[in-house]
């Protein structure tokens, strides 16, 4: 019976072992453990972290530029008031000695897409003088002038005109992908760091059974010295090892406050003081993608493929723009206005549509640096930038092609692992049975059942990495695609 109970109490370790964490937990003055589910953190860390808060503050930021752009073509509206004097000594009786002038003027001016620029304005002014030379005292005129000025070369038609617009339009939509791939990013981050988090505390279960395991045998051990089956110095062994995996269970609690302050850091928590409890285990269950059907999804959905396409689009756009400013600027303007002059404001006014005074202007304007240094060097960069973005998306097509063709691999052999590793597990678990009942019949030693409870740890300890692995895998072929998945809870 003595064997039978020592090949059969290995399992139940691990519930002596959860009573055992249960009843320090209840007497432990840290504050008490959150549950926290896997979905819970990634909700949690897509509302609250910072990086994510960075991106959404680079989208305003877009918008302020496409807005600005916008604004080029917006109507302008302009006015001025003001008044002058003049007193001076006359050089002839035609000159006057003082003289007033007053003014105010309104305008709006637009420009539209094909580069047309329109300038409606009007304006009144009065001039008072005491020259006896005027027919009347003060002078009053008033008048509209309408003008209109057409690039021909440079500034010439929609594409030249809108190039700023569009391209801070295609920059704005790429920055919104450019969010959407750092929240699948993000999402992939807090599984992987949640996992982390579940492997430290099933690895400090495995460190307290082979705690309890290396205690046991020392207290057997230590019972076998008082019946004088075995020699005092056999106790060293056992007590040596307790105290060697008593530190190894130190060094597993460390790895659960660094997988916590991880965990912590992507969900941007406030409470850095109270312990999290993960509430999930990785579901082992096969996942078998089709490579060409991950690869497919892959460059079809990834936002950051879709920025990479749109930075490009813009880059075209700017590159248009440089090219359209190497060109001379050719403009054909034209003006025509009427007037009215009289003795009053009142009769100005009415005379301005009546009164033959009237003006026209038509002609054209050249200009040209003899230096195009600066237009060609822009254009220089414009190419420039437009070829890398080109260059820049092939490269990450072809580095989301390796990672789909290693992550699905990696698939595969991480769901062989985990099969080896539990018949790693269960033949561990059998051979330290054999051992521990060889050790009871006098046919081992105390260094033989620890190698064995050793082994048997370092299994347990691969099988939980295994499961912990395949689900950050998983994770992984989710950020490669470009979507965020959760769990049902």
């Amino acid at each position: 019976m003595n064997i039978c109970f020592s090949r059969c109490r290995t399992f139940f370790l691990v519930p002596l072992v959860a009573f055992f964490s249960l009843v320090q937990a209840a007497h432990s003055q840290e504050p008490k453990a959150i549950g926290w589910s896997l979905a819970e953190a990634v909700e949690t860390a897509l509302l609250s972290n910072l990086g994510l808060q960075l991106k959404r503050h680079e989208v305003q930021q877009a918008e302020g530029t496409a807005q600005a752009a916008q604004g080029s073509f917006s109507p302008l509206l302009s006015a001025e008031v003001g008044a002058t004097g003049l007193q001076r000594t006359p050089a002839s009786v035609a000159e006057a000695e003082t003289e007033q002038t007053t003014v105010w003027q309104a305008g709006i001016s637009k420009r539209f897409t094909p580069g047309t620029e329109i300038d409606l304005s009007l304006s009144n002014n009065t001039f008072d003088s005491d020259t006896d030379l005027l027919l009347f005292d003060p002078v009053y005129r008033s008048g509209w002038t309408l003008g209109i000025t057409q690039p021909l070369l440079r500034g010439r038609g929609e594409d030249a005109q809108t190039a700023d617009l569009e391209a801070a339009r295609r920059a704005l939509e790429a920055q919104t992908f450019l969010v959407d791939d750092e929240a699948a990013a993000l999402a992939a981050q807090v599984k992987n760091a949640y996992w982390e988090l579940v492997f430290a505390h099933r690895n400090l279960e495995v460190l307290q059974l082979s705690l309890v395991l290396a205690q046991r045998l020392k207290e057997e051990t230590a019972a076998r010295i008082e019946t004088g089956s075995l020699a005092t110095i056999d106790i060293f062994q056992p007590e040596s090892e307790v105290a060697v995996r008593e530190q190894e269970l130190i060094s597993g609690q460390q790895l659960i406050g660094s997988a916590e302050d991880r965990l912590k850091l992507l969900t941007n928590t406030s409470d850095w003081q109270t312990p999290l409890q993960p509430t999930e285990y990785p579901d082992v269950r096969p996942v078998r993608p089709d490579l060409a059907t991950v690869m497919e999804k892959a460059l079809a959905n990834r936002p950051d493929l879709k920025a990479a396409a749109l930075q490009i689009q813009a880059a075209a756009w700017r590159l248009k723009r440089a090219e359209n400013e190497r060109l001379p600027a050719l403009d054909l303007y034209g003006l025509a206005g009427l007037g009215g002059t009289a003795d009053s404001f009142g009769r100005a006014v009415d005379n301005t549509w009546g009164d033959t005074d009237h003006q026209w202007q038509i002609g054209l304007r050249f200009s040209h640096p003899l230096d195009s240094s600066l237009a060609d060097g822009n254009y220089r960069q414009a190419a420039a930038v437009h070829a890398r973005s080109r260059t820049s998306l092939e490269m990450m097509k072809q580095e989301v092609r390796r990672l789909a063709r290693s992550t699905v691999r990696d698939i595969e052999l991480a769901l062989k692992t985990i099969e080896a590793a539990k018949k790693t597990t269960l033949a561990r678990q059998k051979s330290l049975d054999a051992e521990q009942a060889k050790f009871e019949a006098g046919r081992s030693t105390t260094l033989d059942v620890l190698i064995a409870q050793q082994h048997y740890s370092q299994a347990l300890t691969a099988e939980h990495r295994a499961h912990v692995s395949y689900a950050q895998i998983l994770a992984d072929l989710d950020r490669l695609q470009g979507i965020i998945s959760l769990p049902k809870r």
